[in-house]
């Protein structure tokens, strides 16, 4: 049986692997490239039914409903049983594709897209869940730490992808329509056997982490005996669960344990905050999390909050620069607010811009440049850009550098224009593809952070978790955008239009954010 201590270290070492689904995301634009290859020169026409778009699209998509489900199932059976299903759910979505890849494109972006996307939602859940149980202080940071380790997963999953099915470097050469495609059989028919082995690696990973971690035990607070006028205990409680407590964090019984006696018992301070409850939504623990990560990687202060108005005073110092603390909204009455409405068309034109980037970065890069190595090193930098930019846009933030408006106005104004010159930058410099490649992958990386930042900042904390859904519903939008519209316009107006549109996206919802009043969400 470990002890308590090696269970806490363990659970929060595996924790880092439990994630290890979500690399998935930053992996896609890299084996995109060899499965369109495959689907156009290998098996065509028979596999292709549908359009390859959706894969991206529903994985995205489809992660909000496994955070959903994930919360009931970890009040039935506990976190660990939960993460166990959802690593085979995620395990059977990535190693069927290995086969479907050869017989549908429909059967791949339902395996591959929507049920691992499932996967990877419980994962998340798990993992945040664990890390909350035990990080205690430090949830901060390790909440941060263990979104990042899927990027250093992808790190490597692409280097092994290029490796695995490239060896040689060989150069795409054939062109159907606007897309440059792999050609050669040597190399075409490793692609299903490389996504049998990132699915075993993820499987793999997920399998180490759930060996490591443990289901939190009943939170308990230390309790002082007192004793009575004749030297004998009133009450002899040394721990009393967390659950019985009440909200002030002070907990008292009479002698006989009924009613209640303020004399019986006293509650020793205790700093370390509650670890585990059963009610938890990992729904609100995921928005909650992108907004606070950056404060805790960069606060110096390691005490807890004493007070409810020691808290207020603490969130007054970090974001009174950005906003006044806000009336909190019901949902209805968010939905009626022009901030709500311009954050949500934020969140559409970042991803959609983000879609473009992960699924074609590489796809138009072969066309110009002839060296798959290279495009897979842009891959493998792209999380890395992507992590490094939301923190230290989430510390600026944090300390009244920048606001939260201004963090919507930099990231749409350079995401446009870095757009506008998509179409021509590769065809002139491929380091200058690079730079614009990972310029764009750090500005798309932000809309995750600023959209729970302005679910906050905008309308409150008490119905934090219903207004953070309908904000993050813009993902879901513009991933639904990209998907019907992407193919069509590239194979009719072409790759220049294509990146054009998201420009445009971009300059309309820029235009909407300038001239909205941020300042001016409050209750009437």
């Amino acid at each position: 049986m470990r002890s308590e201590k090696y269970a806490k270290y363990l659970t929060l070492l595996g924790a880092h692997f439990v994630n290890a689904p979500l690399s998935f995301v930053w992996i896609y634009g890299n084996l995109s490239a060899y499965m369109e290859s495959y689907f156009m020169c290998y098996c065509y026409p028979g596999c292709v039914d549908g359009d390859s778009q959706w894969i991206l699209t529903l994985f995205l998509a489809s992660g909000s409903p496994g955070l959903f489900f994930a919360t009931p199932l970890i009040k039935r059976v506990g976190i660990k049983w939960v993460g166990i299903l959802g690593m085979f759910v995620s395990a059977v979505g990535l190693l069927t594709t290995a086969w479907t890849v050869g017989v549908s494109v429909i059967a791949t972006a339902v395996f591959m897209g929507l049920i691992n996307g499932m996967g990877a939602g419980i994962a998340v859940c798990a993992g945040f869940t664990f890390v909350k149980a035990y990080a205690g202080k430090h949830t901060g940071v390790f909440l941060a730490t263990t979104t990042s380790a899927p990027t250093i997963l992808a790190i490597v999953q692409n280097q092994i992808i290029t490796a695995y099915v490239n060896p040689k470097n060989l150069k795409a050469d054939k062109n159907i329509g606007p897309k440059a495609y792999f050609s050669e059989p040597e190399l075409l028919d490793r692609v299903p056997e490389v996504i049998f082995i990132i699915g075993a690696m993820t499987l793999g990973l997920q399998a180490f982490g759930y060996l490591l971690v443990s289901n939190p035990q009943p939170t308990t607070i230390p309790v002082k005996t007192e004793l009575d006028s004749q030297g004998a205990k009133v009450q002899d409680t040394e721990h009393q669960d967390h659950s019985q407590a009440h909200c002030d964090g002070n907990t008292s019984h009479s002698a006989n344990g009924n009613g209640l006696n303020p004399k019986s018992t006293l509650i020793t301070s205790s700093t370390e905050p509650p670890k585990y409850k059963s009610n938890v939504s990992c729904q609100d623990d995921f928005a909650k999390t992108l907004s606070e990560q950056s404060h805790e990687m960069h606060s110096n202060s390691s005490a807890v909050r004493p007070s409810m108005d020691a808290s207020m005073e603490h969130s007054a110092d970090i974001h009174g620069s950005n906003c006044s603390s806000p009336s909190p909204f019901k949902p209805l009455e968010t939905l009626r607010r022009r901030s709500f409405q311009v954050s949500w068309l934020y969140g559409v034109a970042m991803v959609y811009g983000l879609i473009l980037k992960n699924t074609y970065y590489k796809q138009f890069g072969l066309l110009y440049i002839n060296n798959d190595r290279y495009l897979t090193l842009i891959g493998s930098l792209i999380p890395v850009v992507a992590s490094s930019a939301r923190v230290i846009f989430g510390g600026l933030m944090d300390k009244g550098i920048i606001s939260l408006q201004d963090s919507m106005c930099i990231s749409l104004s350079v995401n446009a224009a870095l757009c506008a010159f998509w179409y021509f930058v590769p065809q002139v410099s491929a380091i200058g593809y690079m730079f614009l490649v990972l310029g764009l992958a750090g500005i798309h990386s932000l809309v995750y952070t600023i959209a729970a930042a302005a679910t906050l900042h905008l309308f409150g904390e008490e119905h934090f978790a219903p207004n953070f859904t309908m904000v993050y519903s813009a993902a879901t939008g513009g991933a639904i955008l990209s998907a019907l519209i992407v193919s069509e316009l590239l194979h009719n107006a072409g790759w220049f239009w294509l990146f054009a549109s998201c420009s445009i996206v971009s300059l309309c919802v820029l235009t909407l954010t300038v001239l909205t009043d941020f300042s001016k969400t409050k209750k009437v």
